[in-house]
């Protein structure tokens, strides 16, 4: 009745990762025809074409006995150089996106991704997904047009080198039951938590935390912005 830890976490790496488990071998979706080029969009968008932020990654797991194993695929986190978002279009809602992803023993992933900010919609499912709608406020749904309806839980202040920004914050908790299990004991437990800029949407953290019940084991991925040339971190 085990739930399967090894599958699951390449879910969360699909997701918090960008990109799909065959990462190693330098594969990437073509490039897409360019949407707009403009240098700033209207509306929803709050970046502008060629704005760079770049991230650390991490992965950490926390194992409840000593015949749990930690999934391979967290490790990729560890192994992360850095992350690197390039906006390459923009239009009244939509924001396009380059990525590179690299690792300390020199490997280069790249990736592309366009996000319709309105509703959510990725071009890539796998690709970056940290980008919202920008100059939205607590209450306001993430995505407008969208139905997972998610908003923003609430606002802080962030100090930076030369500005203080205000961020926005969302988060959600899951429980999904494994059915197989009549005592309903074994269980996996998500929580979702992020914080982006609210003038330009950009992903500023993210923290992701899974826990399995069996086999026991707590899996964090962790995205921390460490630059950016839309303001100085």
């Amino acid at each position: 009745m085990a739930i399967a830890v090894a599958a699951i976490s390449v879910m969360i790496v699909a997701v918090f990762a960008g990109l799909s488990s065959g990462l190693f071998t330098g594969s990437s979706n073509p490039a897409p025809e360019p949407i707009s080029t403009t240098t700033n969009g209207t509306g929803l968008v709050g970046v502008k074409v060629g704005d760079i932020f770049t991230y650390k990654l991490t992965g950490s797991s926390v194992l409840g006995s000593p015949d749990v194993v930690t999934p391979e695929e967290l490790s990729q986190y560890n192994d992360t150089d850095y992350y690197q978002v390039t906006v390459t279009g923009v239009g009244s809602s939509t924001v396009m996106l380059e990525t590179m992803w690299r690792f300390t023993n020199g490997t280069v992933v790249n990736g592309y991704q366009t996000i319709d900010l309105s509703n959510g919609r990725e071009t890539d499912p796998n690709g970056f997904w940290g980008v919202y709608a920008s100059n939205i406020s607590v209450k306001d749904l993430l995505h407008p047009a969208g139905s997972d309806g998610l908003t923003v839980n609430k606002t802080e202040i962030i100090a930076f080198a030369n500005s203080n920004r205000v961020t926005n914050y969302w988060s959600t908790y899951s429980q999904y039951i494994d059915k197989s299990d009549p005592t309903g004991n074994t269980f996996r437990n998500e929580f979702v938590g992020v914080y982006f800029d609210k003038q330009t949407g950009m992903l500023y953290n993210s923290t992701h935390i899974e826990f399995y019940t069996d086999p026991m084991i707590q899996l964090v991925i962790t995205w921390q912005l460490t630059s950016s040339t839309a303001w100085a971190i």
